[in-house]
């Protein structure tokens, strides 16, 4: 499995971004948080078209990206971080850092020292990416892991709200 950048950039061409028409970004973001739920919700890897498409939408929509980082108040972080594995071993560099920065922002709420070699590789791809940026300040504050998931959680409800879900 090998997703291509030419399919990351055809949905990224596709996509609203989050200053589309409303409605229809409330139905886009449904449509995707819908699917992303099912898919960490059935315990399978997901395939190309769809690690194509949230890859595209989490590079182009920074509330659903936000949305990812906030789903392990909702659902178990072990599913959400298995599901992002899988987007970690076949997304090109270019499109990795909200992926990787989301994957890293939940291993380091459960004290997973892979969580620093996770972020790298977004910096790594992307040295101006601002959550990759935000984090290694956290992580080099040493910032509780407690305290960082309970913001988290805080912060999802608002966040889904603010995206019409």
């Amino acid at each position: 499995m090998t997703v291509t950048t030419e399919e990351i950039q055809n949905y990224h061409n596709i996509l609203l971004d989050e200053n589309g028409k409303e409605e229809q970004l409330v139905e886009q973001r449904k449509r995707l948080t819908d699917a992303i739920y099912l898919q960490i919700d059935s315990g399978t890897a997901p395939d190309d078209d769809h690690i194509a498409e949230v890859t595209a939408a989490m590079n182009k929509d920074i509330q659903l990206r936000d949305f990812v980082l906030g789903l392990p108040s909702e659902r178990p972080i072990a599913a959400v971080n298995t599901y992002l594995a899988y987007f970690m071993d076949v997304v090109p560099g270019e499109f990795i850092a909200p992926v990787a920065s989301v994957l890293a922002a939940n291993l380091y709420s459960i004290e997973d020292e892979s969580a620093r070699e996770v972020l790298s590789q977004a910096l790594e791809n992307n040295p101006t990416y601002s959550l990759a940026n935000l984090l290694r300040r956290v992580f080099n504050s040493n910032w509780p892991a407690d305290a960082f998931k309970a913001m988290t959680e805080e912060l999802h409800p608002k966040v889904k709200a603010g995206m019409g879900i």
